[in-house]
């Protein structure tokens, strides 16, 4: 599900970046859509897989419709999951009162663009990749960022490099 890319912001770079992506995948059997509402239900008997990477308050809500809307057999749950450790224990509850395993990991360790500097610099005596964090946050965000990563800064914010280092280094 796509909204801004499909959606208000088809024209955008990023749009019709996003458009390339589409063209090259539908082909394959992948499909894209703006909603769960546009989402066809597996076939009998078919597995269906969702990746969830999205607002961390609205992923008790998406998991619930990914299941019950879109009829997925199957959750990628990127990290944190939820706001909450209880959030996080009910959406659990809650797919295995479904049948749905969920699996919670972190999407950038799989990213190409990782892969291939990770390779490169396996490859290159002397390379070496340095991994940067960059939330730039404007002064007035600040009390919005603050709230959203009351465990910790450097823990939430740059959790994704630290799984990187932890994996390939």
């Amino acid at each position: 599900m796509e909204p801004w890319f499909l959606g208000g912001g088809k024209d955008s770079d990023g749009g019709k970046a996003f458009a390339e992506l589409v063209a090259e995948w539908e082909p394959k059997g992948v499909s894209f859509h703006a909603s769960l509402a546009t989402v066809p239900a597996p076939a009998q008997g078919a597995q269906k897989v969702a990746l969830i990477s999205g607002r961390t308050a609205d992923n008790p809500r998406l998991l619930k419709e990914v299941i019950d809307q879109a009829g997925c057999t199957c959750v990628y749950l990127e990290k944190p999951g939820a706001p909450s450790v209880p959030e996080l224990e009910e959406m659990a509850a809650y797919a295995k009162s479904k049948a749905v395993p969920v699996y919670m990991g972190y999407n950038k360790n799989v990213t190409p663009y990782v892969l291939k500097a990770v390779e490169f610099e396996r490859k290159t005596e002397g390379a070496s990749t340095t991994f940067v964090h960059n939330n730039a946050y404007k002064e007035e965000e600040l009390g919005e960022c603050f709230e959203r990563n009351a465990e910790g800064m450097l823990k939430n914010m740059a959790i994704h490099e630290l799984a990187l280092l932890a994996t390939y280094y």
